[in-house]
């Protein structure tokens, strides 16, 4: 009969077996994942790897679904003469964004980079926080982002050693634009087709006091999204785009415009553009449709021209 030593020996034996073919097992499917992840030809995805590897861009457009949908690259490159691409996502913050600049410029260093923020994007929100684990695959290419996918758990980077927790809840995505690709992105401009039904929407919305918080991991996102940008040499602009409904001014916006003063970035809100006020020219009160998108690049390679030189004689010799 098995002294009880022996048989303790043999469990700890077979526990250290089992949990190395876990961790293979972890690493392989992992790997695989990986290979999909990075070969995606359409979606989000394929949008954020182009950003994060690829390296002809001059001209790169940043920020949420009002980046993805509001700015047709095609007619920024045609009007510039150079490469564009827009790398804006759905839902995606602040946070988001300046990741994306940090592995964009890994690779290759724009002329131009193009911010299109909310008007409430410093403010607090735990949604765009826990929808930071998207990031986790670059942790494979880089880890230039983890001090901002830390934001979302300080237990984050722990559970990122799993290489299967990475794909947490995108390998149906994944596989999807893998095997299945469609797509409606062109340069990773996505335009709306529907048209908003003005009826239900109303222009006017009730003033809001300024009570809402500021989150500090924002404001040091776009204080470092500037400092990137300033150090590489790489001309910032800052827009808020149109929407059909008045926005609020926040404490969130009122800190930004003094942000983009203070470091001399040309900032501009256009957010109740007079021409940009009819309904035929939104899918909804947030967003442009095609045809508003196609008018407000058109307006926004119009600011561009018109302050490029400006502004970047002095954006560019200011101290560091």
């Amino acid at each position: 009969m098995q002294s009880l030593k022996t048989k303790n020996k043999q469990f700890l034996i077979r526990a250290v077996l089992f949990l190395l073919i876990i961790i293979c097992i972890d690493q392989l499917i992992g790997a695989v994942l990986y290979y999909f992840f990075t070969h995606q030809n359409t979606g989000e995805f394929a949008v954020a790897n182009h950003v994060a590897f690829n390296k002809d861009e001059e001209i790169l457009v940043l920020g949420s679904s009002r980046a993805s949908h509001h700015y047709n690259s095609s007619t920024i490159k045609n009007s510039f003469g150079l490469n564009c691409y827009n790398g804006g996502r759905d839902g995606e913050g602040l946070l988001y964004s300046t990741a994306m600049l940090q592995l964009a410029l890994q690779h290759h260093i724009p002329q131009y980079v193009i911010l299109d923020i909310n008007s409430d994007a410093l403010d607090q929100n735990k949604d765009e926080k826990d929808k930071l684990s998207i990031l986790l695959p670059f942790l494979q290419q880089s880890d230039v982002i983890k001090d901002i996918i830390k934001e979302r758990s300080p237990f984050e980077m722990y559970k990122s050693l799993s290489k299967t927790y990475r794909y947490n809840g995108q390998v149906l995505s994944i596989l999807q634009h893998h095997f299945l690709p469609s797509s409606k992105y062109i340069l990773g401009f996505n335009a709306l087709d529907e048209k908003m039904d003005a009826s239900k929407v109303t222009t006017k919305t009730a003033f809001t006091p300024y009570a809402d918080l500021v989150d500090p991991a924002n404001i040091k996102a776009l204080v470092s999204f500037i400092t990137i940008c300033k150090t590489n040499q790489v001309q910032l602009f800052v827009f808020i785009s149109p929407r059909y409904n008045d926005d609020t001014k926040l404490n969130s916006y009122l800190k930004i415009k003094n942000l983009c003063k203070d470091h001399h970035i040309p900032f501009q809100d256009f957010t109740n553009n007079s021409v940009l006020k009819r309904p035929e020219y939104y899918a909804d009160r947030a967003h442009l449709n095609g045809i508003g998108a196609n008018l407000y690049t058109d307006t926004v390679i119009s600011f561009i021209k018109k302050n490029i030189q400006t502004n970047k004689a002095m954006y560019l010799t200011q101290e560091q």
